[in-house]
């Protein structure tokens, strides 16, 4: 009924969606980063800082030196990496889905070479292109156009909500284990006030990494729920045949707008917390498209 599944397998789409692949990757690595300078450091200073008080000087203006760091550097090429990132797949989105392009999200800039650049990167493992095809559930060919467009959009709402619920619970207890054991480690060594501040302000890069990804990562997970009522409400329209074809295009257009602010601004998540949930996730998913696929033909709406 549709070509989705034979378009989104095609070298040209591919090459995209690897290329994605593989900025996200390259920002995941700022961001291991960003970590490492804002979590792991400021915590192993701070706790140092217990037992050998001549750290406490040092490991302050540390937290201080890499909050700086952060905000000026290592953020912003992170952002850089994520925007163009959800340019390309928006590229691919718009071609295999059929979507107009918007007016308000440019993505011209994106050039064929810089495309071919990532690609290239990424396909020097073979399993890497082999795991990003079929990326639309194939079942979705069984349906016309304007039907499984908006059945492979609300895909892309649904994807990682509950992951990023998850990802923001885990931020929040570590961050109130970690002061926790600090402040009463630092109770029990009979520490000054002064030295106490001074462990405290050593960890402020570290909570303002967890207070900042802990509520990113929830207001990217209530963007996605609005995503995804939005996405539903237009596609039980589908069903019911209650739009014409017009419309319908006008209406994925605009959720594809809000697909492509919230790639461009929703947190990063490391691939070893993500893997977790990964394969439990991709069956509920694709099994969810099989559950919609089969709604829309028993209503008759292919």
């Amino acid at each position: 009924m549709n070509q989705i599944p034979k378009e989104q397998n095609t070298q040209k789409q591919l090459e995209r969606l690897a290329a994605q692949r593989e900025l996200y990757s390259s920002a995941k690595k700022w961001h291991l980063s960003q970590i490492i300078f804002t979590v792991f450091i400021p915590v192993a200073l701070a706790t140092g800082s217990i037992y050998f008080n001549e750290l406490a000087v040092y490991s302050a203006i540390f937290g201080v030196a890499s909050f700086v760091f952060d905000i000026s550097i290592i953020d912003p090429a992170i952002n850089r990496k994520k925007k163009k990132a959800a340019k390309i797949q928006e590229l691919f989105d718009c071609e295999v889905l059929q979507i107009p392009k918007s007016p308000l999200k440019t993505v011209d800039d994106i050039t064929v070479e810089e495309v071919l650049l990532h690609y290239n990167a990424h396909s020097k493992i073979k399993s890497n292109v082999e795991r990003i095809k079929n990326w639309y559930s194939p079942s979705v060919g069984q349906l016309s156009m304007k039907t499984a467009r908006i059945l492979c959009q609300r895909t892309n709402c649904w994807w990682d909500s509950k992951l990023r619920q998850r990802y923001s619970n885990f931020l929040k207890a570590t961050s109130i284990v970690i002061f926790t054991l600090l402040m009463l480690a630092s109770y029990l060594a009979n520490l000054t006030l002064i030295e106490t501040t001074l462990i405290a302000s050593a960890l402020v890069p570290f909570f303002q990494f967890c207070i900042k990804q802990c509520n990113d990562n929830l207001d990217a997970a209530n963007r996605l729920n609005d995503l995804v009522s939005y996405s539903t409400q237009i596609w039980n329209d589908a069903l019911k045949n209650s739009c014409n074809e017009e419309t319908m295009i006008l209406n994925s257009r605009r959720l594809q707008d809000e697909i492509f602010e919230h790639r461009s601004k929703s947190p990063l998540i490391l691939d070893r917390f993500y893997k977790m949930f990964r394969d439990k996730d991709e069956e509920l998913m694709n099994r969810t498209s099989d559950i919609l696929v089969q709604e829309a033909i028993d209503n008759n709406c292919r």
